[in-house]
């Protein structure tokens, strides 16, 4: 990565904002700019042009101009001749996704219909290997929605349905029970194991919090990319504080969360203790209420 980023380095002297008015950034090699199309297609030229010296070679083929749909005529107009394709919907970028609403939404159902159909099958695995699935969904599975929580804003409600394949599908086959999981028990799988879960996040409920953190932690990055400044440098002694503050204050919210259905569960404890003779009827009781 960082070969890349001293190769790139020269080209990006060739192409800077100052000789061209377009914003850019590299992250290895792939190169990203952002101005107005006019410009863009200058940049692209002096990309094509320069590159190769330095052994970047670009492919139009997979370079694409992502326009605002009332500039599509012009864009396509302008790249033409370039190879180029150009957009107004939006594409899929570094993992996440750069684009209209419209276009979200359907990558978004995409990603979250594969996952779904891989918790079906982590589910099967469930009923008869319960440690490995559980190891398998932890370790692995759960994160491949991480980086998307993490990059695309205003997606929670996107990530219901595989929410509901989690808590409907996948825990009733590990915890190997016909009960429905109710708010409580989920709220309680999600918490780690240091506080008696099992650290099943929701990626519904997670998704906001994560994708305002990344903001946070990124922050001085992003000005600089915006500022155009490649000179400045992060203070990563700051980002290591905001990390420990972010993660204490987030064990902090565990900790409230867990103590939540506790005193919803004593509180149902001393309903029926007030209406309950038998010790039977008491447990009874108990189970189904620790279950809804």
């Amino acid at each position: 990565m960082a070969m890349y980023a001293i190769g790139l380095s020269m080209l990006q002297e060739e192409i800077s904002y100052e000789k061209t008015q377009v914003k850019q950034v590299a992250y290895a090699d792939d190169l990203t700019g952002a101005g107005k199309i006019s410009e863009l297609r200058k940049w692209w030229d002096l990309v094509k042009k320069n590159g190769p010296t330095i052994g970047y070679t670009p492919n139009a083929t997979k370079s694409i101009l992502i326009v605002k749909p009332e500039h599509y005529e012009i864009g396509m107009r302008l790249f033409r001749d370039s190879g180029v394709t150009v957009t107004k919907d939006g594409q899929r970028h570094l993992g996440a996704v750069v684009g209209t609403p419209e276009f979200k939404q359907k990558y978004m159902e995409e990603k979250v219909s594969e996952w779904v159909k891989e918790v079906g099958v982590l589910s099967d695995i469930a009923k008869t290997e319960p440690h490995a699935a559980y190891s398998a969904f932890t370790h692995g599975l759960q994160h491949r929605w991480s980086f998307v929580k993490r990059t695309i804003p205003d997606i929670s409600r996107l990530l219901r349905p595989l929410e509901e394949s989690i808590r409907k599908t996948f825990l009733p086959a590990l915890l190997k029970t016909n009960f429905i999981i109710g708010n409580d028990v989920r709220e309680l799988l999600s918490l780690p194991p240091r506080l008696g879960g099992m650290g099943i996040t929701s990626p519904e409920k997670m998704a906001e919090e994560e994708n305002r953190d990344s903001i946070h932690l990124t922050r001085s990055l992003t000005e600089k990319i915006i500022a155009q400044d490649a000179k400045g440098e992060t203070d990563q002694n700051a980002v290591l504080e905001l990390k420990k503050t972010m993660s204490r204050n987030r064990q902090n919210a565990q900790v409230k969360r867990l103590q939540t259905p506790k005193r919803r569960h004593a509180n149902r404890n001393r309903e029926e203790n007030s209406h309950c003779t038998g010790n039977g009827s008491v447990q009874l009781a108990n189970m189904l209420a620790y279950q809804s």
